[in-house]
Formats: structure tokens, sequence, C-alpha cells
């Protein structure tokens, strides 16, 4: 079959790379160059975790991307995930920690927040009062390696990929303007993350695209820290980086934006995490080594939305959004091959717009 991937972030390569493997005849686009820094994939680490507490269903698919990942580990002869452990933490009676709690097969401890600080060794504190669930099947996986990774095999396996062009949009059917001329397909997959709603028009309603924030801080740790996941108001989320920094980020926080108008990060942008490493992070530089801005683009449930154009049924958007998508990197291109043969599974059902499942249980304030 022949197929046109629109948008070659971590989704959007996955689904070429194991369509291509699968034998289909597939073309990817991508309106900017390779590794670029304009989207939703870029950057040194995301967090892995194999018993994510937004709900059930991710929990299959962290199951499911887990086998791959190390089949991919295993191609790229280097592994992509540094399992640091995790701290998943809110006020007592957290549903984001009890989720995480639920949801956990391996050994794990429900810890009050003062025992945060000595066990830390004085680098991570939190709420005396707080809920701390302790996760071993955390950590942290390498996100620009993986793409790099992707696109030379996807390449290899047969994939055609293709950056730095111009897709018209709006897309009305199974055939792109690209470049100014028309290329006709047996199925389009638009995995263009902040750009879908321009692209496809029928679900910008759906999609919120906004700026998020990361900061990287310094620290003298002899020993690398773990995640943590913070239900607080603005949700913030850290992990170790390269090069000794630990990297932080607000979940909850961050204006609507239009994908092709993001201003870089400022002074209030480094105020704002500031603020959380000198609670949080006490042995941390609360003052930015650097920061970087991103697109997140947020459904009204915090749920991927992965469904078909009512118009054209062999248009597919294809958006593993809200915030928590890297770590199932390697199933999308699956979720992908379901919908292209038929053969859904039930968690490429939960996605769809006629079978949501539940809100996702997220980070921080719900701002749609």
């Amino acid at each position: 079959m022949k197929v046109a991937v629109v948008g070659l972030g971590v989704a959007g390569l996955s689904i070429c790379a194991r369509l291509a493997l699968a034998g289909h005849d597939v073309s990817g686009f991508e309106q900017f160059e390779p590794m670029h820094e304009r989207g939703s994939s870029h950057g040194d680490t995301r967090i892995m975790r194999l018993t994510p507490g937004e709900g059930e269903v991710y929990v299959r698919l962290a199951r499911r991307a887990s086998v791959l990942w190390r089949t991919w580990e295993g191609l790229a002869g280097r592994p992509f995930i540094d399992w640091t452990g995790g701290l998943m933490a809110g006020p007592r009676d957290s549903p984001f920690v009890a989720a995480c709690r639920a949801a956990s097969e391996k050994p794990a401890a429900l810890l009050r927040g003062d025992a945060i600080h000595p066990l830390t060794h004085g680098y991570i504190a939190m709420p005396y009062e707080w809920d701390v669930f302790r996760q071993e099947d955390c950590g942290v996986i390498a996100a620009d390696a993986t793409r790099a990774f992707l696109l030379r095999q996807a390449p290899q396996w047969g994939a055609k990929l293709n950056h730095s062009v111009r897709i018209a949009a709006p897309i009305e059917g199974p055939s792109l303007n690209v470049n100014g001329e028309t290329s006709a397909f047996d199925a389009v997959i638009v995995a263009a993350g902040g750009w879908a709603g321009k692209l496809l028009p029928e679900f910008a309603g759906r999609l919120a695209v906004r700026r998020r924030v990361t900061g990287w801080f310094a620290t003298k740790a002899a020993r690398l820290l773990p995640v943590v996941c913070v239900d607080n108001e603005d949700g913030v989320y850290g992990m170790p980086a390269p090069r000794g920094l630990y990297k932080i980020g607000l979940h909850a926080v961050g204006k609507a934006v239009d994908a092709d108008d993001m201003r870089e990060p400022d002074a209030h942008d480094a105020a704002a995490l500031s603020a959380h490493v000198h609670e949080l992070l006490p042995k941390h530089n609360s003052k930015p080594v650097r920061m970087s801005a991103c697109l997140y683009t947020v459904t009204p449930d915090e749920n991927f939305l992965i469904a078909p154009s009512v118009a054209h049924e062999r248009v597919l958007l294809f958006s593993a959004c809200s915030g928590h998508g890297f770590k199932y990197a390697p199933v999308f291109g699956e979720l992908a091959e379901e919908w292209l043969t038929g053969k859904p599974s039930a968690e490429l059902e939960a996605f769809s717009l006629h079978s949501r499942t539940g809100a996702a249980i997220g980070l921080g304030a719900h701002r749609f």
C-alpha cells in the first residue's frame, strides 16, 4: 500500500519505520530539516514509566512499547533508556499518585514527603505531609538519540524521508500537494503535532496548541537522581540530563500559541521554573543553565487522539499528544499499522472519536 506520513517527529518516524518494515511503500514528509527543534520531539531526555499514572490504557501501551524499546536498542547497538527510578509525588490522596501506585507491579513503596530529603541526600525535598510513591520501573529516554536512530533506520527498511518540504493545507483526501505538485496515495497519516489542526481543520477544535518551557539546572550530585512527577498546581516534572544537569518543566503552565509563532524562553519563564527548583531541588543552582520552548498539543481530556477524517476515511489524524507521548514511541507504528489493515486493538480504539477513554489523570490543574 502506498502511504504518506506527514510530520517526522518521533511519532511520524516510528510510523514510517514500522510500515516500511511491513512492506508498504512509505513516504514521509517534514517541513523542517532533520533533527529540528520546532515541534514536540526534540530534547536530550524524556521520561519513561512502565506503569504510568494517566490510566490503564497507557499501562498497556507502555508494556507493548517496552518490548519494542529493547528491539530498537538492539538494532542501534546502544541503550536508549537509563532506569533511574522515580518519585511520584503529590498532596495526601493525590489521584495521580494513587493511580501510579495502583498500576505498579514492581516492588515499590509509598513514603511520606519528609523521607525524600534524606533518601536523596538533600538533593530533592517534598512537603512532609505529601504522599510519595517510589517507583522502580521509571527512567529517562535519550530522546534525540532515538530520533537520530529512526532517521537512519527507517530508510534502511525502505521508507523515503523528505525534509524541508511544504504540504499544502488543508489536506482533503488521500493525496498531497507537495511543494506545488500533487501526489496520490492509498492512505495519508497526519502526525504533525502542533500543525495537525491546520492540515486537518475538522480536528482543530479538539486540539489546543500550547507553549511549554523546560530548564536545565546545575547540581553537584555524585549519583544520578531519580525522575520526579509532582502533582502540584503547576504539574512539575523533572529528570536527570546529560553533563550532570537536572531538567524540569511545568506540565500545566503555558499559553495557547500558533505553532508558527512561538517566542523563545525569557526571564518570566526562568522565574517560574526557578521557584520550583528552590523548593524541590534545594542543592541545585536555581538559575537555569539553559531553557528550551516546545509545543504541547493537548486534547480536552489529555488523551491521545487517533482518528480518521470524517470526510476522508483513508486520512488519519495521529496525535500522540498531551505531553506524555514519547515513552510509547515504538508502539505508534503498530497502532498505525492496525488502522491501515483494519485490525484495531483496544488501545487504538480507546483514542478514537467515538469511544474515548476516560480523562487521563495528568499532573497539575487541567487547563485546556
